[in-house]
């Protein structure tokens, strides 16, 4: 069958798929006795942290203003001053999710369906958050802390369940006792201070430690015993001497958005701790990407991202605004209240008005979701928000104009029918055109939202957004990763190349991985070994892994060599997620090592059975070793649980194939082409209908796949073949003259032309 079957191996992205959503990984075994407090406090004297209260002498009202704050409660221990959950008795039931909460004399408990489905009573140990919810940590063997599945609801003061939707049975890894709520892997890092997970991939236990378990002064300034030695000292010069001290008054506003982006960011983590006093995010974490499912198609938010990916997208965060210009640094709070935020720089003659909102002063729509909305406030516009665990209800900080126009081209939603919900994006559109005309300003979300739904049109404009310095490095960063599927097209390898260079770390590291599928990668990875960035260096060493060694010169083997401890750093530091244990498997894989890679793969599994991608490579892993019934096991595995898995039943349908089992090669390319538009799955299933006889069946395969593709030179031969066969040459030669004007200057199809016109 032409062409051969697909061998590959699926590179993992920032985020693979909607299985990371849930989080990160750490399978617990329960034991008969109840294990003790999993996490050690270092306190004061460790690494320079002194602990907060140490600030509190000189820097009285910052530390005030602290105290209290979402920050100060991020995580407590669990003592009558700090619990606000109803332990006297309360109950929670609902199917599959039942929970009593008791007093004893030692403390709260909590009783409940563990890993194993047995009913028992577990302690809190700390509280996590304060409001709108406040949720509880209980301790597991192997040095785990796991969320409770049920939560207090701080507005209606209720228990609730902040992810009614999940129905976790028992042993699946979003039950509350398995990975999806493992404290140590997913939430540690940014609800305390000086965290060192300490995950060891060997026992697959934590010896996790902190500093301070909430998040304190040195979560943001650094630790700050060489600050107070400074300042303490008989000849200290405020005017000379450095302060030792993170985030000091007058800092850069990016600098800032950064620091505060270390947890503010839907992020994966490179390091195994942070080092205070490093500016750059990147050193230590890779944000996610303007991508599903994280965001929706044009970059606003769908999941739970945390703010930074969207506040960078924003023409505030590129005129210099930051966090602190409208946050209390260190009670969080807003600087003010409604517009009177806003008015502070914008003109409220020209922007709180009637003229520019369009709404009247009458208060909010009776079908608005969300009850504060009015149609007066800057935000009901410009920062529309979603809720998460279930209450609550976080705004989206790109500050972007509503695109109603959008949501009737690409289905993106708009902040007008967040209200108006009863209207259609339609009468929005019309609205928007009433008031401001038929104008839009250029946006880039235009560009990714056709690039999501017209992805085979997608190339030049999303090449442009990529080039163009006007637009934010996010966006820019998400264009080149789209574009990585089209890197055999020159344009789009040339833009790759110059883009690895760019000024943006974030550009550069993202134009790496994207240039992982050139076959002339070698050089600009190279030229990136040496990057001031680490994400960048990591992302380099990442691409070379199945490079032959004497391509790498040897003024750059030690270069080589120092990025790629880094990147084994980043996937040990990870090997507790799913995702983390995936690219060490993709690692081994790569580099030859298959009996290593093929134990990662299934390692993968067992931490997340749901983890489909695993299957997908391993199978490829077996198929080249020659284990076909193995291979076809896993493919079928991943179809019975994804029945929309387009590349499984594509990969399916070429083993069948290969095995001349050619109805079930048929069904299953059917399916392929069908649940994933997949174009070369319509073209193998026009081949093998055309070589079983199935003419009618075989031109309509074909065209689907050339409406998909227009212009494809492999497609287009293959229909010319058969309508050779069938002596029909001025169609064929009608098909290759369509084909010349999309690609007027290709010599497959001019050579193809003038074969059949010698015919005719």
């Amino acid at each position: 069958m032409n062409p051969p079957r697909a061998n590959f191996i699926y590179r993992l992205t920032l985020i693979i798929s909607v299985t990371l959503l849930l989080g990160f990984i750490g399978a617990a075994i329960i034991s008969p006795k109840a294990p003790t407090d999993p996490v050690t406090i270092t306190g004061t004297g460790i690494n320079g942290f002194l602990g907060s209260s140490s600030c509190a002498g000189c820097h009285t009202e910052a530390y005030q203003n602290w105290q209290g704050s979402h920050h100060d409660q991020a995580m407590q221990h669990a003592t009558a001053a700090t619990v606000k959950g109803d332990f006297n008795n309360g109950s929670f039931e609902a199917p599959g999710n039942s929970a009593l909460f008791t007093t004893k004399a030692d403390g709260f408990y909590a009783r409940l369906a563990g890993k194993d489905g047995q009913v028992k009573d577990y302690k809190i140990l700390y509280t996590f958050g304060t409001e709108p919810l406040q949720q509880y940590l209980v301790a597991f063997p192997n040095g785990r802390l796991q969320q409770l599945p049920v939560a207090w609801n701080t507005l209606t003061n209720q228990w609730f369940d902040p992810q009614p939707e999940l129905l976790a049975q028992p042993g699946e890894w979003v039950h509350w006792s398995e990975g999806g709520k493992n404290w140590n892997s997913m939430c540690a890092d940014c609800h305390s201070n000086n965290v060192e997970k300490n995950f060891d991939i060997a026992s697959n236990s934590y010896k996790t430690s902190v500093s301070e378990i909430d998040v304190g002064c040195e979560s943001c300034h650094g630790p700050g015993s060489n600050h107070v030695d400074t300042v303490s000292s008989a000849n200290f010069n405020a005017a000379l001497d450095p302060l030792h001290i993170n985030m000091k008054v007058g800092e850069d506003s990016q600098v800032v958005v950064d620091q505060c982006g270390r947890c503010h960011a839907r992020r994966q983590q490179l390091t195994t701790k942070f080092e205070q006093g490093s500016n750059q995010l990147l050193d230590h974490y890779l944000p996610q990407l303007l991508t599903p499912p994280t965001y929706h198609s044009d970059g606003q938010i769908l999941d739970e991202v945390f703010v930074y990916g969207s506040f960078v997208q924003s023409k505030m965060y590129h005129s210099g605004v930051g966090c602190v210009d409208c946050h209390q640094p260190h009670s969080v709070k807003l600087k003010a209240e409604g517009n009177q935020l806003c008015v502070g720089c914008h003109s409220s003659e020209l922007f709180d008005t009637p003229t520019h909102h369009q709404h009247g002063m009458e208060g909010a729509l009776s079908t608005a979701k969300n009850d504060q909305a009015q149609g007066t406030q800057c935000i009901d516009c410009h920062m529309p928000g979603r809720l998460y665990m279930g209450n609550d209800y976080r705004r989206d900080h790109s500050f972007r104009i509503p695109r109603p126009d959008l949501s009737v081209d690409h289905g993106t939603p708009n902040a007008c029918n967040d209200c108006h919900s009863k209207e259609s994006a339609e009468w929005a559109a019309a609205k928007i055109a009433e008031w401001f005309g038929p104008e839009r300003p250029a946006h880039f979300s235009e560009i990714l939202t056709a690039a999501a739904s017209q992805p085979n049109d997608s190339v030049e404009p999303l090449v442009s957004l990529l080039k163009d310095l006007s637009q934010p490095a996010i966006a820019r960063a998400t264009a080149a990763s789209l574009l990585a599927p089209d890197i055999s097209l020159p344009m789009v390898e040339r833009a790759l190349t110059s883009a690895s260079n760019d000024a943006s770390p974030l550009l550069r590291t993202t134009s790496v991985r994207s240039l992982n599928g050139s076959a002339n990668k070698v050089s600009p990875l190279l030229e990136r070994l040496n990057d001031p960035v680490r994400a960048v260096r990591i992302a380099a060493a990442e691409g070379l892994v199945d490079v032959p060694q004497d391509l790498i010169p040897n003024a750059l083997k030690d270069a080589f060599s120092r990025a790629n401890k880094e990147h084994q750093t980043a996937m040990l530091v990870n090997a507790d997620f799913p995702s983390g244990r995936m690219r060490i498997a993709i690692d081994q894989h790569l580099r030859g090592n298959l009996d290593s890679a093929a134990e990662a793969y299934l390692a993968v599994l067992k931490i997340d059975s749901g983890f489909n991608a695993a299957r997908m490579n391993l199978a490829q892993l077996y198929y080249s070793q020659g284990k076909t019934e193995a291979t076809e096991e896993l493919y079928r595995t991943v179809i019975e649980r994804e029945p929309q898995a387009s590349e499984a039943h594509y990969s399916l349908g070429l083993l069948m194939a290969e095995q001349a089992r050619y109805e079930q090669a048929a069904l299953s390319l059917e399916s392929a082409a069908t649940t994933g538009n997949n174009p070369r799955a319509w073209y193998n299933l026009a081949v093998l209908n055309q070589q079983s006889g199935k003419s009618l069946e075989a031109e309509k395969a074909y065209l689907a796949a050339l409406q998909l593709m227009p212009g494809n030179a492999e497609f287009i031969n293959g229909l010319v073949s058969l309508y050779g066969q069938q002596q029909r040459w001025l169609k064929a030669l009608q098909l290759i003259d369509r084909a010349l004007v999309i690609d007027p200057t290709n010599p497959s199809l001019q050579q193809l032309k003038r074969a059949i016109t010698q015919r005719i």
